[in-house]
């Protein structure tokens, strides 16, 4: 009886069970069967960074199988022991591997409007994101994937999997799924990139030059929950808190997804970077919660700046008393029907506070140009007010050099039955020449002073016009004996106003020149001259404020990994306030005490002798600051899926007043008599995270953070006994436990 019963048990459990089906290879990324000899092969890789186009010094193989599991990839490095490994182990979705890696850039639908990437390193760490607007990286994506590296005397390889399942593909009636593909490979060492065709994410057209594939494609459907739950001890009110919930995606097709969440845990595991804000512009923070994460950028938009869709509005600071809104119930539709790309957004937020979010765009893509219709809707019952936003996106391959891309959007404000309606576009124009000697860039903005998106998007200020322009030339014949194998210059200007006419500082030359080493170092820098103008938000719109032309100047210096450390130093130095100067020292420094251990280490020293600030009214003040902000970053893999991080930040601010004034006739500060006191600000940041993934995208968090801000007037302690008082602030302080399943129904 009790047999009967553990066999009943399975044969249930069984469908929900995360492994995947038998497949024929067998992904250790030794690339040793047999199936391997009938995939398609490319060996013809060219040197993309620097753009010389030149061969490369190392040979690369990469190769393309499809198989009843998914599209199957390998590549094939050579690299003898004698030459540089790097094997930095980092976390997923690290920007910079610092380590020999790979990629392959994938556009499933040869469409040419958005491209998947999936890189893997040497030590096999791993990251995906999205391409769109032909190179716009982004990776907040998460994939479900598999992947392998084997590294033998002479060469490493690396095999993946990618599941037919993986994205939503359009349907084709013919045989063969035509693709775009690019393959790269990144020495680190030398900082150099090979690439499968010769192109690079620097230029204005990337997927529209991928290599064009037919694969054999299977038809796939998918269907995963992952319950979740949580427990939140809080250490400072001794309770204990806990929370349960469910995310599901279903794809009943390659060519429809829909993701939904119930009771959704938004308390995330990854913390933000510590900023005290004292200007009149809103702090933007990226998001970093799965839920908004994956397949969100059918939402965006071609400026890429979250102006239409910034998720972050969402779960954000109620109605009522600003805290943190809980969220009931959400649902992303993606999918694709004739021609057209489309998706559909809805969020509830739960309280009788709460606000309602909807979103939805539909994209007409075309092979050189896509257009897209994108509508939010916001309801805020407790404030009596609704928000709608129509936006018009568009991205145009005018030809071979010449691209094109904007937005126009139009706001409709309902607050209390009265109406506000307003209007923006954003137009970029880009030109490249063939050869990436030459490049051009035009922005042009306009955004009337009744725009207004923060509902459910972000714009940092509306009222505003302003024109860019951007010349740049890559030098790329330098002798082989030089040190340096890539230079580029770049000069530009920009022309704004306010939409009442008033001119703001203008930048009225700003030259730079970066240069990237034979060693893999590279040393940037530049100088900005901004002429007088008025700046309109410092006094919260009590009056513009007039201020003299400005220079400002930086130089930089990055070294690639050398034994067990790299570093950057910067420099940065600019007039300010009245008649003042800052400076500002950026260093950054990452220990690697052993492969699977690394240690950044962040020290950014400031000082201003005239720092101007919004008091109250027409009240500024003028005081020297001196400012320390720091990071200490602890990454350790001890172990094969586990994986250990410590994040702790720190940032001080001490002001001394040295003058009050009182904004004049047009804009002119006056010194007057007033009281201005001497200030200081400390905050400070500690998280302590401890993961371990139980099965692909299954996760066991431990987590423990702290943290705390502080405003003190009139303080007499000197700048570093501020620092030292930053560890003992403790507004927070929390132990945090998730643990998520990803169950694979079919």
């Amino acid at each position: 009886m009790n047999c009967l019963k553990l066999n009943l048990l399975f044969l249930i459990v069984l469908p929900f069970s995360p492994c995947s089906a038998f497949a024929a290879i067998d992904i250790d990324g030794r690339l040793n069967e047999p199936e391997w000899a009938n995939a398609q092969k490319f060996k013809d890789f060219a040197v993309v960074d620097p753009f010389t186009l030149g061969k490369p010094g190392l040979s690369t193989e990469a190769l393309v199988l499809s198989t009843p599991e998914g599209l199957a990839v390998g590549f094939i490095c050579e690299q003898p022991n004698d030459e540089n490994h790097t094997h930095t182990k980092t976390q997923r979705d690290a920007t910079n591997f610092d380590a020999d890696s790979v990629s392959l850039m994938i556009d499933f639908d040869g469409s040419r409007q958005i491209a998947y990437e999936f890189s893997v390193s040497i030590s096999d760490s791993y990251r995906d994101g999205t391409i769109i607007q032909e190179n716009q990286s982004n990776y907040e994506w998460d994939g479900m994937w598999k992947h392998a590296v084997n590294e033998g005397q002479d060469r490493w390889t690396v095999e993946m999997v990618l599941p037919w399942s993986i994205v939503s593909m359009r349907e084709s009636s013919v045989e063969k799924q035509e693709m775009g593909v690019c393959f790269q490979r990144k020495m680190q060492a030398s900082n150099e990139i090979y690439s499968i065709p010769a192109v690079s994410l620097s230029r204005p057209q990337f997927i529209s030059e991928f290599e064009g594939i037919g694969v054999v494609k299977y038809s796939s459907q998918e269907l995963i929950i992952t319950p979740y739950s949580t427990a939140l001890g809080d250490l400072l009110n001794d309770t204990i808190t806990g929370k349960v919930g469910l995310d599901l995606s279903w794809k009943p097709s390659g060519k429809l997804n829909v993701i939904a969440t119930v009771n959704p845990d938004f308390g995330t595991v990854e913390s933000d970077d510590l900023v005290i804000n004292f200007s009149a512009t809103e702090t933007r923070y990226t998001d970093k919660r799965p839920f908004f994460i994956e397949n969100q950028r059918i939402f965006d938009t071609p400026d890429n700046e979250d102006k239409i869709f910034y998720t972050r509005r969402i779960g954000g600071a109620n109605d009522r008393d600003g805290k943190a809104s809980d969220i009931a119930a959400a649902l992303k539709i993606i999918g694709s029907t004739w021609a057209i790309n489309y998706g559909v957004f809805a969020a509830k937020e739960a309280d009788d506070a709460g606000r309602s979010f909807y979103a939805g765009q539909v994209v007409f893509p075309a092979d050189n140009w896509d257009i897209g219709l994108l509508s939010t809707y916001v309801e805020r019952p407790f404030l009596d007010r609704t928000a709608l936003v129509n936006s018009l996106n568009y991205n145009a391959n005018l030809s071979d050099t010449l691209k094109m891309k904007g937005t126009l959007m139009v706001s409709s404000i309902k607050t209390h039955g009265d109406n506000s309606h307003g209007f923006g576009l954003w137009d970029e124009f880009r030109y490249a020449s063939i050869d990436d000697r030459w490049s051009s860039t035009v922005t042009i903005n306009h955004f009337n002073d009744t725009l207004d998106l923060n509902d459910m998007g972000y714009l940092d200020r509306n009222g505003y016009e302003e024109i860019f322009i951007k010349v740049a030339y890559n030098q790329k014949d330098f002798s082989d004996d030089s040190r340096t194998a890539l230079a580029s210059w770049d000069l530009a200007t920009a022309l704004k106003r306010n939409t009442n006419g008033d001119r703001l500082p203008d930048t009225l030359v700003s030259f730079g020149r970066n240069a990237k080493m034979r060693s893999g170092a590279q040393l940037n820098g530049g100088v900005t001259l901004t002429s007088s103008g008025y700046d309109d938000q410092l006094s919260r719109n009590n009056g513009l404020v007039r201020l003299d032309e400005r220079l400002a100047g930086s130089i930089m210096y990055i070294t690639p990994r050398r034994g067990r450390w790299s570093k950057s130093i910067m420099l940065l130095q600019n007039q300010e306030g009245v008649e003042g100067w800052s400076t500002m020292i950026m260093g950054d420094f990452t220990w690697y005490p052993n492969e699977g251990l690394n240690i950044d280490f962040s020290l950014r020293p400031a000082w201003s002798g005239d720092w101007l600030k919004w008091v109250q009214g027409k009240q500024l003040g003028g005081f020297s600051k001196e400012q320390i902000t720091g990071t200490i970053a602890v990454n350790w893999f001890p172990a094969e899926d586990h994986e250990i991080r410590l994040k702790t930040q720190w940032y001080t601010i001490n002001a001394k007043a040295k003058q009050s004034y009182t904004i004049g006739a047009n804009g002119r500060l006056t010194e007057d008599n007033a009281p201005i006191n001497d200030f200081a600000a400390n905050s400070f940041a500690l998280q302590l995270r401890y993961r371990y993934e139980i099965a692909p995208m299954s996760y066991l968090y431990i987590c423990y953070s702290r943290g705390g801000f502080d405003y003190i007037e009139n303080s007499d302690k000197s700048t570093l006994g501020l620092l030292g008082d930053t560890t003992s602030l403790r507004d927070s302080d929390q132990i945090l436990v998730k643990l998520s399943y990803r169950f694979k129904v079919f």
